[in-house]
């Protein structure tokens, strides 16, 4: 398949991780990136890091943004429009896991999950449609392989990614032919996504599998593909796993 057209994309999340990876991945192949995070000393490296690797129109802004809050949504889609000039993708990235026993977790927690993870989805999705209708885009979900299935002190964050991917197919359903949907549903990955889990127990389960999981580089490269399949077929969901599962 031919590499498409530059893209313009609206990215989530994207001061580490994952979300890191896609910035750098996406700029690398001649896209441009409108990047949001809320740490902006992180963000900034990532995109002197992507402008270091940019081909072609490759290019990368910044926008420190709380992903819980619609107005600096809508102010950062509307930086990434007068810069860029036309909206193709949105990738809600952002989310966190915190894992516990549910008679042991605090609520706090659990709401801290449900807000970046669902809540900030809904946000990003509903500041971005309008746009993305405009030009017949593409919505790029992160799920999770906890997308489908529920895994032992996890029963919140699973409900949160389960949320994600009905998201996905709802948009595909209720708004086909004006934009296109693809859920990314990723198993263990090499980040430090695990660290905001406060039992020190699971810290300790659960550590040594994901320094054993799939790179972000590997995650990014699957969006790619997505966003490079438009024109030729869409990629409605995809699941991808580390080597050991």
């Amino acid at each position: 398949m031919e590499t498409s057209p530059s893209r313009t994309i609206f990215l989530t999340g994207a001061s580490s991780g994952i979300g890191a990876a896609i910035a750098r991945t996406l700029v690398a192949h001649g896209h441009q990136v409108f990047a949001t995070a809320r740490r902006e000393e992180a963000l900034e490296k990532v995109a002197q890091e992507a402008m270091a690797g940019a081909t072609g129109n490759g290019r990368i802004l910044t926008g420190v943004m709380d992903v819980l809050d619609p107005g600096a949504q809508q102010k950062a889609v509307a930086r990434c429009l007068a810069e860029f000039g036309k909206l193709d993708v949105v990738i809600p990235n952002a989310g966190l896991g915190i894992f516990s026993p549910l008679d042991q977790a605090d609520l706090d927690d659990w709401m801290t999950m449900v807000d970046v993870n669902v809540k900030g989805v809904l946000i990003t999705l509903h500041v971005c449609l309008p746009h993305l209708i405009e030009h017949q885009g593409l919505v790029i979900n992160m799920g999770s392989v906890a997308s489908r299935n529920v895994f032992p002190n996890s029963g919140v964050y699973c409900a949160t990614k389960h949320a994600v991917l009905a998201l996905g197919e709802a948009i595909r359903q209720d708004l086909k032919e004006k934009v296109a949907s693809t859920t990314i549903c990723p198993g263990a990955v090499n980040t430090a996504f695990i660290e905001q889990t406060k039992d020190p127990a699971l810290l300790d389960q659960y550590r040594p599998g994901f320094k054993k999981g799939m790179q972000p580089e590997f995650v990014a490269r699957q969006v790619l593909n997505a966003i490079d399949a438009r024109g030729y077929g869409v990629v409605s969901d995809i699941t991808i796993r580390p080597d050991f599962l």
